[in-house]
């Protein structure tokens, strides 16, 4: 029974055709981009784009990859970073080096429209690509698949490094 004044509703979108997903409801996919850490400032690509301090607090990487790498409608996140020193012995050399890296969680978030896991892989393929411009990756941690999608209420739990620092 529909009642004595039944109501139609009707769904559209509006005028500019930009319709924004609550954050609660949003689909997310996320990876890791892990950055190899100069030993000197200067080998950080084009400074007057950003600094090793920006890159580290995860903010310069957030600007590029939201600017240059997912589409309209698409929010990027980099709500996590960690920085490890990693040693490394070579066969055949009586030699052990040291690398320091900084490790970026990256999330990408449908807000204006539903994230596939495909979609977000092409995004990944264009953030190391970008990325890479401006400072080395860890070729061994290159390619790996993006997470399947998941609520974004769900991503917060599951944050496993140190924070940027940077509050929503």
């Amino acid at each position: 029974s529909l009642g004595k004044d039944p109501k139609l509703h009707v769904f559209v979108k509006p005028n500019n055709g930009i319709t924004k997903a609550p954050r609660d409801i949003q689909l997310c996919c996320r990876h890791e981009l892990h950055v190899v850490i100069p030993d000197n400032e200067e080998d950080v690509g084009d400074s007057t784009i950003c600094s090793l301090d920006q890159v580290l607090a995860g903010d310069a990487i957030e600007t590029i990859i939201q600017s240059t790498c997912v589409p309209d409608g698409i929010r990027v996140e980099v709500p996590a970073r960690q920085i490890l020193e990693l040693t490394e012995s070579h066969q055949g050399h009586n030699g052990i080096s040291s690398t320091r890296v900084a490790v970026f969680l990256v999330v990408y978030c449908g807000e204006g429209f539903p994230v596939t896991r495909s979609m977000a892989d092409t995004w990944r393929e264009n953030t190391e690509a970008e990325v890479g411009k401006y400072i080395p990756l860890r070729e061994n941690r290159r390619g790996r698949t993006v997470s399947k999608p998941f609520p974004y209420p769900a991503l917060h739990p599951e944050i496993k490094y140190h924070t940027t620092g940077k509050k929503q």
